[in-house]
């Protein structure tokens, strides 16, 4: 049973290789992609140049700051209101990388800090003012220390956030590659370098740049997400290297509305989103300052290292403040959607104000089958190729173990839908997914690979980007077992058609016998093998990939590729033969060198087997579990016996699978 049920346990894995080998094929494509290159809108492809940042409060610079100063630092702890509370100006200390010199202060005793316990995290991006002018921005502290001492991002480290170019995406649909190659660029005669288009570009930084040697925690370090699985969570944190608070805050509930001429303050309550809906991974700051224009700089130091990006800024509203050992916590929630976050740099945050982008959206329609009940949930994510591949399916999955409210064995059959400009109408991918152990990572490995070839492929944006999933999921194993092949004696030839009876068993139920027939392909000879098995057990390889003799070259055929994959709740029916090495020879001969490579695309193979009666493909409502070859003797035309047997009905009954073919 452990043997039967569990693909990761399989006697005969999906594929020569292994239990991972039905994803080969979705493997090779996503690597060649992402070798050839990425086809992604950037707007700007000349040097961007910004005016400069001139926040609204009167700025400090740092060469004037010095230890003894008092001030004030603003900020959030309850709803929107914005308090101050005092601060001392300790120390200057350099750094290695950037920021290049943080400001080191101490919170003075306050009933603020006294509430608060002390700078809390969510605090990040606190606007600090000496004698009324703004010098930085609270950005680390230390988890397991005295919580009123913190460090401050020099403001001007701050708007040197501007210094990058933006990329955000539009509304309009994405353009392609074009169709002459990009002309090579020609050599500096001194160096022999070829020049490149000149764009501006931050210094390159050692690995431990983004967090300053001195500190060992940050005040924005937490990464809030609602509507997934506890584990699922978990794994949304590892994806961008922060520590999830459960229970820590979410969206207000409401559908989320984009306010086009938001006024915000230096130490309103901010949060930046990846996703938000009913699905929602964010992080609470604060905001720093704003320019006249709408520009912003928030958080003082990095939310996830994204660079370039064009995730969500959304409305922050503190319930309250969480005193700690490692440190304090604001415990919040996010509401409409105030502007776009452009930059994601060592220094902090940036975007702004009254600017959106398009997002991608996924609907989730679960019914859980042994409870009788349906659920829908529905959310969008930050529509950016990389970022994408990577949410989309933690997000799902963790979506999907949370409706069911477990996790375990079990099965579960989805459909995926995936749409966007240029595929005209939805593309879909049906399949069963089966385990003992685990059913959701299962799914989760298909997920993981579609969505990444989807979003990343190197022909054409998919704008507006969006995932539609349909998930039915039992407790009860709905596997198909295929026990016997029974084959007439024949004599056979090529052109007859073969009958033969399949003997199928669903998991703890009685067998039951269907009868299929099949087509001897003419040009056999000889030993002829039938060949029964679950979709995806010994699958061809993609040929054509591994031997260089042909490509995917362009959107079209990557998706009849993908069309063509196997699925787990197909059952596939195929002769397999060879020409006579006469028959060989001749060919040979009178071939072009062409004509003798194997560069048809599997989707092309598979139509021609099809259409000339030798495979079959079979889709149920199970997962197929079951591999069966059978030999049959294939004589030459005009042999004594050339009789066809009879095609049977392959009708089936109530209590079988349901019987669908390409």
């Amino acid at each position: 049973m452990k043997a039967r049920i569990d693909r990761g346990l399989r006697p005969h894995p999906r594929g020569a290789s292994g239990p991972l080998t039905p994803y080969l094929l979705l493997l090779s494509l996503l690597f060649s992609f992402l070798l050839v290159g990425v086809s992604y809108a950037a707007e700007a492809k000349s040097p961007q140049k910004y005016p400069p940042f001139v926040p609204i409060d009167p700025l400090m610079p740092l060469s004037q700051v010095k230890p003894g100063m008092r001030g004030e630092a603003r900020t959030v702890l309850r709803g929107t209101q914005i308090v101050s509370f005092p601060v001392e100006v300790l120390e200057v200390v350099p750094q290695i990388g950037v920021p290049r010199n943080l400001i080191m202060i101490r919170a003075v005793n306050s009933k603020t800090m006294t509430e608060s316990g002390g700078v809390a995290a969510g605090m990040s991006g606190s606007p600090v003012y000496v004698n009324g002018k703004l010098i930085g921005a609270i950005g680390y502290g230390w988890n397991f220390s005295r919580h009123d001492m913190a460090l401050v991002t020099p403001i001007e480290e701050m708007i040197a956030i501007w210094d990058n170019p933006e990329r955000i995406p539009s509304f309009a649909l994405a353009p392609t590659i074009p169709d002459k190659p990009i002309e090579e660029k020609s050599a500096d005669k001194k160096t022999g370098v070829k020049s490149q288009d000149a764009r501006p570009c931050t210094p390159p930084r050692s690995a431990d740049a983004y967090a300053p040697t001195v500190t060992s925690g940050d005040r924005a370090g937490y990464l809030f997400v609602q509507g997934l699985s506890p584990r699922m969570a978990e794994s949304m944190g590892t994806l961008f290297g922060r520590k999830v608070v459960p229970f820590a805050g979410g969206s207000t509930g409401s559908a989320k509305k984009v306010l086009y001429n938001a006024q915000l303050k230096p130490g309103s309550a901010v949060a930046v989103a990846l996703a938000w809906g009913d699905v929602e991974v964010s992080a609470l700051g604060t905001l720093t300052a704003v320019d006249r224009d709408g520009r912003f700089v928030a958080f003082a130091h990095p939310f996830a290292d994204l660079g370039m990006t064009s995730a969500a800024l959304l409305e922050g509203n503190v319930a309250r403040v969480v005193p700690g050992l490692e440190s304090p916590i604001k415990i919040g929630s996010t509401g409409n959607i105030l502007g776009i976050v452009t930059q994601d740099r060592p220094q902090g945050i940036g975007g702004r104000l009254g600017t959106f982008a398009p997002a991608a959206s996924c609907t989730i329609r679960f019914t859980d089958v042994d409870a009788g009940r349906s659920f829908k949930r529905s959310f969008q994510m930050v529509q950016d190729p990389f970022q994408l591949s990577k949410i989309a399916s933690t997000a799902i999955t963790g979506c999907i173990e949370d409706l069911w409210g477990r996790k375990g064995g079990g099965s579960a059959k989805i459909t995926a839908r995936f749409s966007g400009n240029p595929i005209v109408d939805k593309w879909d991918r049906t399949n069963v997914f089966v385990s003992e152990k685990d059913v959701t990572q299962e799914m989760m490995k298909e997920f993981t690979l579609l969505t990444q070839l989807f979003a990343v492929n190197q022909f054409q944006e998919l704008r507006p980007f969006g995932i539609d999933v349909t998930v039915e999921m039992t407790q009860e194993p709905r596997v198909l077992y295929v026990e016997d092949v029974q084959v007439p004696k024949g004599p056979f030839h090529p052109g007859d058609t073969v009958s033969f009876d399949i003997t199928l068993r669903p998991w703890r139920k009685a067998p039951f016998k269907r009868t299929y027939s099949l087509v001897i392909p003419q040009k056999v000879s000889g030993i002829c093998e039938l060949l029964v098995r679950g979709g995806g057990i010994a699958e061809e390889n993609a040929e054509y990939m591994e031997a260089g003799w042909r490509s995917i070259s362009s959107l079209p055929i990557l998706l009849a590729e993908l069309e063509a994959k196997e699925t787990n709740d197909q059952m596939v029916l195929e002769l397999r033969g060879q020409e006579s090495l006469e028959a060989q020879i001749k060919k040979a001969k009178a071939a072009a060198p062409e004509d003798l490579m194997n560069d048809k695309l599997k989707s092309e193979q598979m139509v021609e087997k099809i259409k000339e009666g030798s495979m079959r493909v079979v889709r149920t409502n199970y997962y197929v579990d079951g591999l069966i070859h059978k030999l049959i003797k294939v004589e030459p035309k005009g042999s004594i016996g050339n009789e066809k047997p009879p095609v049977a009905s392959d009708d089936l009954e109530e209590e079988s699978p349901e019987d669908t073919e390409r």
